[in-house]
């Protein structure tokens, strides 16, 4: 497992609705076949708004922060997501918390036993 700061080297300004998803986009795109075929499992953030005064607009987008640690997990099974003539399975979850895990956010614990594995988890040989 992985874990940093969400807005980590961040150096002025607010996190916005729009750079959040851009910020998503990449995560997901970096790890996109990496270390596993396939997309990574993502469990979408809730996203806080920012408020600030109405009488002085910010002028980069809709202020709005995700939860301050981005998790990027690597899970295996000794058995095969779907094709029995392969050795295991993996996949990796990425997911956003308040804190530091260890613990996980029990929320976030609940989606992950939630995720179909055989769905969503490559089939690997070693």
């Amino acid at each position: 497992m992985r874990q940093y700061l969400t807005y980590e080297g961040m150096l002025e300004g607010l996190p916005t609705v729009e750079r959040n998803k851009e910020q998503i986009e990449e995560l997901v795109s970096e790890h996109r076949d990496n270390p596993y075929p396939g997309g990574p499992y993502l469990i979408r953030p809730i996203e806080v708004p920012i408020e600030l005064p109405e009488d002085d607009p910010y002028p980069f987008g809709t202020p709005s922060a995700l939860p301050g640690v981005t998790c990027i997990g690597r899970f295996d099974s000794l058995d095969p997501a779907r094709d029995r003539s392969r050795d295991f399975s993996g996949l990796v979850v990425i997911w956003f918390q308040d804190d530091f895990a260890f613990p996980i956010d029990p929320a976030v614990v609940t989606q992950l036993l939630a995720i179909d594995w055989e769905a969503h988890a490559a089939d690997m040989e070693y």
